[in-house]
């Protein structure tokens, strides 16, 4: 099986993410917040080797596919302008494609679209729920 079984927010002492189930809870989407110690730890996690290549600098987000893993989202932050939503966005596009090109779904636009939107609504869910708790 390619992905793991793991579900809903983590934190751990190093870094915060959280997983968006798609289509069911065997495919996910992990998104990490944090500069390049998060993101390295995030995927070490996640099973990608320790080596990999972050390319981070200078992004406003990055997302990592491996054949085994889970797509990891990167956000240097919880996204609160509109241009930080957009980069949410742009990098759920990337993320679903991953998984729906690993399980060879010629996914209809409106799949592809509700997966996309799924990965966005969680994090401003998250993000809603964070701020209620602090």
């Amino acid at each position: 099986m390619r992905f793991g079984n793991r579900v809903g927010i983590k934190t751990y002492m190093t870094y915060k993410s959280k997983e968006i189930c798609i289509l069911n809870d065997e495919y996910k989407v992990v998104v990490v917040l944090g500069g390049e110690k998060e993101v390295r730890k995030c995927l070490s996690d996640y099973g990608y080797p320790k080596d990999f290549d972050l390319e981070l600098d200078g992004k406003r987000g990055m997302t990592y596919y491996s054949e085994t893993c889970h797509p990891v989202i990167a956000l240097p932050r919880m996204p609160k302008t509109a241009e930080e939503i957009g980069t949410l966005a742009h990098e759920a596009v990337h993320a679903v494609d991953d998984i729906m090109e690993h399980i060879r779904e010629g996914a209809t636009q409106e799949v592809f679209a509700h997966s996309v939107g799924a990965v966005v609504r969680g994090v401003l869910k998250w993000k809603k729920k964070k701020k209620r708790n602090m």
